[in-house]
């Protein structure tokens, strides 16, 4: 004990300043204090351990001994924690059985089918591989705040410009997809000029993923109607960040508007992008625009450096202990909407948000439609069953009272299949099949025409 009182203090505060050295680095050397809100925090936990350190110098031995054993107990249980979140902790008991479930069967499925091979590469390996023959590929990830300077925040609505993009495997291989000039899911070539016949946006549903463009709605109603169609969806994606992508892309020639909302979530990603000081500008300013084409080329920059920082992580994921910080989170989260009677706020929130999107569909001179797309609820699962039909009639009355057109894609495709779940990779959780992106994609250009 008297060695391990001797180095302990010394050997803290060596860590800290280390660890303080390496955000320094990567926050402004880096990425030159574009994340420098990001690294706050980071700064703020080590120093208050740099100086906790020092004060330990001081303390008598009785206490230090205590400090060290506490220290090591946190420190070695931490990492046993993150070890188990990693290999055996599921963030929702169905969800896990049903991957556990289908990593038993989808591959003997998909061979049956195809013949070939499974691909059970992560994405980070696909995008490693890829990365040696192409120095243009990026993996996939959804938005995140940035700051560009030190004056100016402001959130990104789409990925990586011109380039090709590593997505899901549902179906038994990884699709990839060249973005478009803004980092969206089309041939670059439907942003030329002329009328454009159809823009879409939601999310991952409406992105396309897991299935290889054309097999996305958008590029499927593009060869139905042989028009100028153009794909604005991004994962993750809430009615606010919906209508604010509208507001920074949307073509001043554009007959048709398909809003794209998802029961099974919508809801709850609305309620995180409330919160969002960015994107309540667009909701409370008509005026308010952050200009992200024309910055596509500097938030392309930041992208990549934070692309290769996140690339370089994996290979000490262990240590930075990324999944125990996200339980926390995530019970802070689901303490915080407990407390909070927040769904009626919500429901409010999203009908001005229908209400803007029509007001600019109208002012547009376009066509607005609303559609709204089930997927989960097929399985035999309560929770997803009822997480999808809760709130579908409040939704369907605030349509109805804007006057919007309304489209069911459950009445319209699911409805009228013998089994739904077909549509489905492997008929299990996940997102449509290539017959189902087509199903729904036939459904809404019939609608639409």
């Amino acid at each position: 004990m008297n060695l391990l009182r001797k180095f302990f203090s010394p050997f803290c505060l060596l860590i800290c300043t280390f660890l303080l050295l390496v955000i320094f680095y990567k926050s402004e050397i880096i990425l030159n204090g574009s994340s420098r809100d990001y690294y706050f925090k980071y700064y703020l936990f080590f120093s208050i351990l740099f100086t906790l350190s020092i004060i330990s110098i001081f303390l008598n031995n009785n206490i230090k001994d205590y400090l060290i054993i506490i220290s090591i107990t946190l420190f070695i249980s931490s990492f046993v924690a993150e070890y188990y979140l990693i290999n055996f902790k599921p963030n929702n008991p169905y969800e896990r059985k049903l991957i556990d479930e289908g990593l038993k069967t989808k591959p003997r499925l998909y061979k049956e089918a195809t013949g070939k091979k499974w691909d059970f590469r992560n994405q980070h390996q696909v995008y490693k591989d890829l990365l040696k023959n192409n120095p243009n590929v990026v993996p996939y990830f959804y938005p995140s705040m940035l700051r560009i300077n030190a004056n100016q925040q402001i959130h990104s609505l789409s990925g990586v410009a011109n380039s090709l993009t590593v997505f899901c495997n549902e179906n038994g291989y990884y699709s990839l997809t060249e973005s478009d000039r803004y980092g969206f899911n089309n041939p670059d070539k439907e942003w030329n000029s002329g009328e454009v016949e159809y823009v879409f946006v939601g999310d991952s549903y409406t992105q396309g993923h897991c299935v290889n463009r054309p097999n996305d709605i958008p590029s499927v109603v593009r060869k139905l109607s042989n028009k100028k169609t153009l794909n604005l969806g991004y994962g993750r994606n809430g009615p606010l960040i919906e209508y604010a992508t509208l507001r920074e892309y949307l073509p001043k020639k554009t007959k048709k508007i398909i809003f794209m909302y998802y029961g099974g979530n919508d809801l709850d990603e609305l309620n995180d992008e409330l919160n969002n000081k960015v994107l309540v500008n667009y909701l409370n300013n008509q005026n308010f625009s952050q200009n992200l084409i024309k910055m596509q080329n500097e938030l392309d920059k930041i992208k990549r450096i934070q692309i290769q920082l996140r690339s370089d992580g994996q290979k000490y994921k262990l240590l930075r202990l990324r999944k125990l910080r996200g339980f926390f989170k995530d019970i802070a989260k689901e303490k915080k909407e407990t407390n909070q009677a927040d769904s009626i706020y919500r429901f409010d929130q999203l009908e001005k948000i229908l209400l803007l999107t029509k007001k600019l569909a109208i002012e547009n001179q376009s066509q607005l439609y609303f559609v709204y797309l089930q997927g989960e609820r097929y399985l035999n699962n309560e929770a997803f069953k009822n997480n999808d039909l809760k709130y579908f009639n409040k939704v369907k009355s605030i349509i109805e009272k804007l006057e919007i057109n309304f489209i069911d894609i459950h009445t319209e495709v699911f409805e009228k299949e013998e089994n739904p779940l077909n549509l489905l990779p492997f008929g299990q959780m996940g997102h449509y099949t290539i017959e189902g992106y087509r199903k729904v994609a036939e459904s809404i250009y019939n609608a639409t025409n």
